[in-house]
This record gives C-alpha cells, structure tokens and sequence, in this order.
C-alpha cells in the first residue's frame, strides 16, 4: 500500500492538531501501510492500545510505524535512494529547494516539512466528452487537470488499446493500431517528466488477440508496436535526455483473470485516469467517442472521509497492480516484449516474469 517517511515532530503536529488538514485525513484514512520516521520508537510507543501517542493512532489505523534513521538521513547525501521506495512520499527536515531538487531528478513526491503541499494528493478532475468534440487531445486534458504530480513510472492498461470496436479487416485493423499508439504517444508526452535523472517505466497491458484472428497478423502487429516503441524510446532521448524502459504484455483472454482487467486505466505512482469507454480517446484534436475521463490524485475521494468507496483511487491503483501480477503469475501472457532503444535486441515471448516496471516490483504495493 502506501508509504510515507517523515519524523515525529511533523506527525505530531498533524495527528494532534488535525495539521495539515489533508495529510491528517490521509492519515486517518486507513490506507497509509507504513509510516518510517528517523526516531527511536520507544518500546512503550509500540503498545497497540496506545491511541494517546502518536504510534499509537496510526496503528489504529492499521498503519505499521518504523525506524529507519540510517536511509532518511542518507537521502539529502545519496538522492537517488528515495528510488528504493519509488512510489512513497517523503516529508523531510530539509530545505525546500532541494527537496524539490529530489522531487524533480527522481520522480517521488519530496516536500520540505517547512513548505508542505497540502493539496498534492486530493486533486482531481473529470471532463465529460461527445464523440466529436473539437479542441481536446491528451495534452489539453492533462493541462485541464492541473497535472503537476511526480512520475517514474506508468502503467496503461486497456484490452483494446490498438484494436478497432467492431469491424474487422486489414485496413481496420491497421487504422485502429496506428490509433492507438497514437494516443500512447499523446498520453507520455503529457505525462512524461522533462528532466528525469533515471529509467523510466512504462508498462502497456492489452490484449493482442483482438488485432485480427489470424496469428500471422496478430504477430505482424504485434511487431509493428515494438518497431513504434523502439523508435519512440530512441527518439524521446534527443529532447528527454533519459531511458524509457517499455514492457508490452498481451493478455491471454482464456484465463481465469482476464475481466478482472476490463477498466481502462491509466496508473501512476500518485494519480489514475480511468476511462468510461476507451483510451483511444482522441484523434486530430478531436474526441473519438461519448464518455467521461476522470483524473484523481490517490487520495482525492477522501474529502469528505471516504476512503474505501468503488471509486476509491487508490484501491483502483492497487488492485490493477495486482490483477496484473496475478495474470503474469497465472501464466497468462500471451505475448512479452521489453524494449529501451532501438540499440537493444528485442525478443518477443510468451513469458513475463521480466517485467521490471517500479509500480509491479515495489513490494510496498499490496492489498
């Protein structure tokens, strides 16, 4: 679940005086998994049944308190270390600047105890869309959103992310393929940070077997969409100056998991889009279809306090990773690819226990 690291003095302020308001209703919330603090946890803090001190109200909260002096205090020394923990937050006795210095270089949400953000994880946004609509493309949308969260990692999950509606055919098959990466290509561009000082991953999940019914074909497209990627992943260096790491998994529709993966989403380390009908969402600045995108930052349901709702962000966030983890475990890959630049040799396979994307390896995501 979710990780935050700060010290004691910010916790108290926030769990005794409701201080920031919002990070005391994350708190509260019951789905912080661990808190980690620089302090000694006295032995007598550790007592469940101590709602009086602040250990105590977070396990209340099903929250586990650690010490981990050694690695808060090397991050200002060693930065690239808040990618250990690539999707918590970090709360630090630093100054500002260099807290939005680590923020920038790795794509984490790193604030200074002495400027925080209140309002970073409870935005969201929702734009309703006719089939037609003109002047809108990704770019527009994210702008609209007010994106501004961190990133090191994405995953884009839709079945049908490069396969037509309905009719079938060479041409629309083609047409619907070139759709979709377009799109894939309007998504990272908004979302992709400018200055980057690691790999980034991303992670498309769909399902290949809804190209065509022949398997010549299906492989043929499935080819093409590495040969894209590859050249996306070598041309994005010239103005990103860092890696892209792509996996590609097509999804086995034979096994027991595949619905489970039917919500089309787009998952970061703080945000989800999710989308009532599809991704391929626009075309020529225009929308493709007659449906509602919605952007929320991972807590952005709890104002008022309802944190475990259907459309809880966070559990959305949560149980994606997980229904993907459990189709690659299943065996249910259909097709694996992993690509960075067109200088690496790329095999496609029936195997994805190589998936290295952060948000499928950081072990702090669980239900």
């Amino acid at each position: 679940m979710f990780k935050v690291f700060a010290n004691m003095d910010f916790l108290e302020g926030v769990l005794f005086d409701k201080t920031p308001k919002n990070w005391y209703n994350i708190f509260m919330s019951g789905n912080v998994a661990e808190v980690c603090v620089p302090e000694e946890i006295a032995d007598e803090e550790i007592d469940p049944m101590g709602s009086v001190d602040i250990v105590g109200n977070l396990q209340l909260q099903g929250t586990i308190v650690k010490t981990e002096a050694e690695y808060i205090n090397d991050i200002p020394r060693n930065s690239r270390r808040v990618l250990e923990n690539p999707n918590a937050v970090f709360l630090l006795d630093i100054d500002a600047k260099s807290a939005e210095d680590i923020q920038n270089r790795y794509g984490v949400i790193c604030q200074s105890i002495e400027a925080i953000d209140d309002n970073v994880l409870i935005k969201a946004y929702k734009y309703d869309l006719s089939d037609g609509n003109e002047g809108i493309d990704w770019a527009v949308y994210f702008d609209k959103s007010n994106h501004t969260l961190p990133s090191n990692a994405l995953i884009i999950c839709d079945r049908y992310m490069f396969s037509a509606d309905s009719k079938s055919g060479p041409r629309v098959a083609q047409d619907a393929l070139e759709l979709g990466l377009l799109n894939i290509r309007g998504i990272l561009s908004s979302i992709l940070p400018k200055r980057h000082n690691d790999e980034y991953n991303v992670l498309i999940v769909f399902d290949s077997s809804t190209f065509d019914k022949n398997e010549d074909q299906e492989n043929r497209m499935f080819n093409s969409i590495v040969k894209n990627l590859k050249d996306y992943a070598d041309g994005i260096k010239k103005t990103r100056h860092y890696k892209i790491r792509f996996d590609l998994i097509s999804v086995d529709h034979n096994c027991i998991n595949y619905k489970k993966l039917h919500n089309r989403r787009i998952i970061s380390n703080y945000f989800v889009v999710r989308a009532d009908y599809k991704l391929q969402a626009f075309k020529d600045n225009m929308s493709t279809a007659t449906q509602t995108i919605f952007y929320d930052a991972l807590f952005s349901k709890i104002v008022p306090l309802k944190p475990n709702g259907p459309d809880s962000p966070i559990k959305s966030q949560l149980q994606t990773i997980e229904s993907i983890r459990e189709l690659i475990q299943n065996g249910c890959c259909r097709k694996y690819a992993s690509i960075v630049d067109k200088q690496e040799e790329i095999g496609v396979t029936t195997r994805c226990g190589t998936c290295t994307n952060r948000l499928m390896t950081n072990n702090s995501y669980t239900l």
